[in-house]
């Protein structure tokens, strides 16, 4: 699908399209959300594939189980999904879409960072495919596979005058051990792409004080403060003290002023008494929690608060 935002040239699309340009930071933290959500998504994938893993056996064996049927029908289904199709595209698709164009290749410049992030998304996303591709492989094909197995050796004798006996296929070609290689490969792709999406992670979080200046992500940072704990094994706060030269306090206070922008009166609020909390002494948090506390006591019945 062509978003309109990218051209042959190459060039970012902010330099093209100011509608763009303007809405960069938003772009920013769609992607970041994005991926936060893509690695739910993928946790819960994987951990329905350790549902056909056995840590003493070979996990081969494991996926190629009649056992495990039903679990490769989940992965799959939760792939699809993921994944999407050229005219369905998914959250993993999206993703990898959108990254290219917040981090176009000719802003290698102005920051690495962006650009690795392009490339992962981009690694994790032709990693599933194939690993999409391999399951439904092992859906499709590896019962027959097995069935082939099990059936008697010898040649096959034809009735009736003819040429000598012939071997039977299953004996001229291994087709178990095509279908157990397809197994392998979707185990080390599963590895691979949480492997990828570590890797990811470290790299975003190692870019988030170059992103202090867009209130949208540290807004998001703020309203995705369990994955951040999750994800970085951080809290908020550690991760404000960081993106702020030391100074949690202000991390707060930016989520303050986007949430007082946009008249989210009571959010606004709640940052400037967490900014109290880290800070004391914080001049902004004291002046706009005096302020906001007399708006949303005067306004509780319109601002829904009971």
């Amino acid at each position: 699908m062509n978003t309109g935002l990218s051209a042959p040239n190459g060039d970012p699309p902010e330099r093209r399209n100011p509608w763009f340009a303007k809405r960069h930071d938003f772009f920013v933290r769609r992607a970041i959300d994005e991926f936060f959500r893509l690695t739910r998504s993928f946790e819960d994938i994987y951990l329905i594939y350790l549902e056909c893993r056995s840590p003493l056996a070979d996990p081969r064996a494991d996926l190629l189980d009649r056992q495990t049927g039903e679990v490769r029908t989940r992965l799959w289904d939760r792939l699809t999904v993921m994944v999407g199709t050229e005219n369905e595209k998914g959250p993993l698709w999206r993703l990898k879409d959108l990254c290219h164009l917040v981090w176009p290749k000719s802003d290698e410049p102005q920051g690495q960072g962006g650009s690795l992030i392009d490339w992962l998304a981009g690694a994790v996303f032709h990693e599933a495919m194939k690993l999409k591709e391999n399951i439904y492989l092992l859906n499709s094909y590896g019962p027959a596979a097995s069935k082939m197995r099990s059936c008697p050796a010898g040649p096959v004798r034809f009735s009736g005058p003819g040429p000598a006996p012939v071997p039977r296929l299953e004996s001229m070609i291994d087709v178990r051990g095509l279908i157990s290689r397809a197994a392998a490969d979707v185990v080390g792709q599963m590895e691979q792409i949480a492997f990828l999406l570590t890797h990811t992670a470290f790299i975003l979080r190692l870019m988030m004080p170059d992103l202090a200046r867009n209130m949208l992500v540290v807004r998001l940072l703020v309203e995705r403060e369990d994955v951040l704990r999750r994800l970085w094994g951080e809290t908020l706060e550690a991760v404000f003290t960081d993106m702020f030269y030391g100074d949690a306090a202000e991390g707060f206070c930016t989520a303050g002023r986007s949430y007082l922008r946009g008249q989210w009166f009571p959010q606004a609020l709640r940052m400037y008494q967490k900014a109290l909390a880290v800070s004391p002494t914080c001049d902004e948090a004291i002046t706009r929690l005096v302020q906001l506390q007399a708006v949303v006591r005067e306004n509780r019945q319109l601002l829904g608060i009971t």
